[in-house]
């Protein structure tokens, strides 16, 4: 049922119910993983004791650091093959493939049996390995569709709002899981979940249209508004070297592998140090908290500072990049005070009690701490993929996201299982693994800095290239009448 489709944008800023109507299969498939993204680690002690029953979590974190980064590392591989394929086959059609396989992974997930050791360990590890798979389609996909289906004027806007909906369902899926977990129901939580997003890859695939490549690039945009004209551009190796190699292209690919281990191994770590001895904090209580601070900062960093994204990116695309690098060195400094704040020892009753935790000053600054981290994790989120964008061919945007999403995996699968091992080597000394790890995320923002003396004349050889390819497609169009 898929029909091409030229998007016209009369107003300057588009509205937020606008944006989901024309692009409800990139929300659809995006949000269904920030639904499950935090399950293994808001639960990742529990886990540990599904799988090991009478162990602690630090007997288990090297294999639970690889139980969580190999699954990366398979969407770092497999976003490679979506992106090759999203750049010559339909966006929607692929999108579905990818959700049906994310849903099977999910499915059979909630049938592992529990409390034997390894096998129960290599199960989790297969279906964990399922669903990276999968995974690592959605956001190639999703990049390359919006593409073509949004202009420049409204592309933070719309990254800001699918980010912004990304944390919401993250936290409402770590709610859901934390009480699921807790209350022994992990297995009808897979399940349920799993049949959720088999429906929804049924559903893209019977309604979902598929946008015209390249028609809302300004150059191409007249020209391709006809219905005759299709742009069918390909990569060769002249505009593999001049674009996909150019020095902005390449310093983001590196960069990616720096930051996101910033990204990544809090997050493995942060769970594992506020659920274990001696703070003993709850998975439900965990949750509750992220709802409290969590949920504001990631509102606030992804739509508040999508709108003032836009305005500076307009000015100048370098602007962007001093706003990553902002965030990169904010999120390492939030971190590091995140993981040295003191606080009080607690036990197991305490710790699942919400309202004793909020009656500590403590855990308020705590919070504050948190909301100033999902703030700053919403404004790279919303400056790096319109830069990615603007320096690359539309025939490139499946392959360059895949590929710059590869590097990105790699980071993030490296960090947690650098973090298991380096917490086992240091005798569980969190605060070392911390400064550690976050030496590499300021080594990411620092590359940012050095591509702002490329990423203009990297955009204008693109505006160029189009340019020409637009006085070709009239050529073309006018001796076919």
């Amino acid at each position: 049922m898929n029909s091409e489709q030229n998007i016209e944008v009369d107003d300057e800023k588009t509205g937020f119910l606008k944006l989901v109507k024309r692009l409800w299969p990139n929300f659809l498939i995006y949000n269904s993983y920030a639904f499950i993204v935090s399950t293994l680690f808001i639960n990742i002690v529990i886990v540990s004791g599904i799988i090991w029953p009478g162990d602690t979590f630090a007997d288990h974190s090297a294999e639970l650091g690889i139980l969580t980064g190999t699954s990366i590392y398979m969407m770092a591989f497999s976003g490679f093959l979506f992106g090759s394929l999203a750049d010559r086959f339909s966006r929607t059609k692929l999108m579905a493939i990818a959700e049906l396989i994310f849903g099977f992974g999910l499915f059979f997930n909630g049938f592992i049996p529990e409390g034997q050791g390894q096998t129960s360990y290599n199960f989790f590890l297969v279906f964990s390995l399922v669903r990276g798979f999968s995974i690592g389609g959605f956001w190639p996909l999703v990049n390359s569709h919006a593409n073509d289906s949004t202009e420049e004027k409204e592309r933070s806007q719309f990254f800001g709002i699918i980010q912004a909906l990304f944390q919401l369902f993250q936290i409402i899926g770590m709610v859901v899981s934390a009480f699921s977990f807790q209350n022994n129901y992990w297995q009808e939580y897979f399940i349920i979940v799993g049949i959720f997003a088999l429906l929804f890859g049924i559903f893209i695939l019977l309604r979902a249209e598929e946008p015209k490549r390249g028609g809302t690039r300004e150059e191409l945009k007249d020209i391709l508004s006809r219905e005759e004209i299709v742009y069918d551009y390909q990569l060769t190796k002249t505009t593999i070297k001049s674009t996909i190699l150019a020095p902005t292209n390449l310093i983001a690919f590196f960069e990616g592998i720096f930051t996101t281990i910033l990204l990544g191994v809090p997050d493995f770590l942060l769970i594992a140090y506020f659920q274990s001895p001696p703070y003993n904090l709850s998975p439900l209580v965990s949750a509750f908290f992220m709802i409290i601070f969590g949920l504001p900062g990631g509102i606030i960093g992804s739509l508040a500072f999508a709108n003032v994204s836009d305005r500076l990116g307009k000015k100048n695309i370098k602007n962007r990049i001093y706003m990553i690098v902002a965030s990169v060195m904010a999120l390492s400094l939030a971190y590091f005070v995140l993981f040295n704040l003191p606080l009080p020892n607690m036990t197991a009753t305490e710790g699942n009690n919400f309202l004793f935790i909020l009656s500590i000053p403590i855990f308020w600054i705590m919070g504050l701490d948190l909301l100033i981290v999902r703030s700053v994790v919403g404004i790279w989120n919303v400056n790096q993929p319109p830069i990615l964008q603007e320096i690359n061919l539309p025939e490139a945007q499946g392959k360059i996201s895949s590929a710059n999403q590869f590097l990105e995996a790699m980071g993030s699968g490296t960090g947690p299982i650098i973090a298991g091992y380096i917490l086992m080597i240091f005798n569980q000394n969190y605060q070392l693994t911390v400064f550690i790890t976050t030496i590499f995320g300021i080594m990411g923002g620092l590359l940012w800095l050095i591509a702002t003396i490329w990423v203009n004349k990297d955009v204008d050889r693109i505006s160029s290239i189009l340019k020409e390819r637009e006085a070709e497609l009239i050529e073309k169009s006018n001796s076919n009448k």
